[in-house]
């Protein structure tokens, strides 16, 4: 049997937990079924034609179309300000060891093509991973300079109440996959909202009164009540799941 020990959490760990702590929760979520059959036809043709395009891609495309088409629902707030962008910069977040996982700021990613998005996707996840690496070596080494809890929450406060820090660290809209489950509800986030997209699976479902086996994907998005209200989510998930159903990519 393993033997039974208290650690200390170093001090990566404690500003992890304390970031993670100043994060408002969020005013709620919604969920709804998207018909991958489109996605997937596109996925096969763009592999053929040597371009390895995953769900996240097309999410990330999706989210940024459908904020594109519909600049009402985007924008983002941090204290007294509110910030209306000129560009969807997507951020995704990626498979990590740690509670905080790196990420990666698909920048102006409502101009670009899949295939651009797919290869700065593939080839920005290891420097994203580097980075935070060295980010946490830093914190590793020099995080005991603030050495009391309620001091770290405050600064990382201070700092989500500035819009320039929330677009550094955040993007202005933020998505996150668990291929590996059903349903992944992104909680914690720092701007208006956030897509979950879980994995895809095939699923009996009713189509023009006839049941069909289709490719399901189950999507959640998660709002902050002071920007975006239940409406808002609605209408941001209805625009995604036309944006996945529809061979708009082509």
């Amino acid at each position: 049997m393993p033997t039974e020990r208290i650690e200390k959490l170093d001090y990566t760990e404690r500003w992890a937990r304390d970031g993670l702590r100043a994060v408002d929760p969020p005013g709620g979520f919604l969920t709804l079924e998207v018909d991958m059959t489109q996605a997937n036809a596109l996925r096969t043709k763009r592999k053929d034609a040597g371009t390895p395009v995953t769900y996240t891609h097309l999410l990330i495309l999706a989210a940024a179309s459908a904020l594109t088409k519909r600049p009402e629902l985007h924008k983002l707030i941090a204290g007294n300000n509110r910030l209306l962008p000129g560009r969807v910069d997507i951020c995704l977040s990626i498979a990590g060891e740690n509670t905080v996982t790196p990420v990666l700021i698909v920048k102006d990613a409502g101009r670009k093509s899949l295939e651009a998005i797919t290869a700065e996707v593939q080839h920005g996840v290891a420097q994203a991973r580097l980075e935070e690496e060295k980010r946490l070596g830093m914190l590793k080494k020099w995080g005991w300079i603030v050495p009391c809890a309620l001091l770290r929450r405050a600064l990382i406060r201070f700092l989500l109440n500035r819009l320039w820090y929330r677009r550094m660290v955040s993007g202005t809209f933020q998505v996150s996959v668990v291929p590996t489950v059903d349903l992944f509800v992104p909680f914690l986030f720092n701007t208006a909202a956030a897509l979950g997209g879980g994995r895809v699976r095939d699923r009996v479902v009713a189509v023009n009164g006839q049941a069909e086996i289709r490719p399901i994907m189950e999507l959640a998005c998660c709002f902050d009540h002071k920007v975006w209200n239940g409406m808002d989510g609605a209408n941001f998930l209805n625009a995604v799941k036309e944006e996945l159903e529809q061979p708009i990519f082509d």
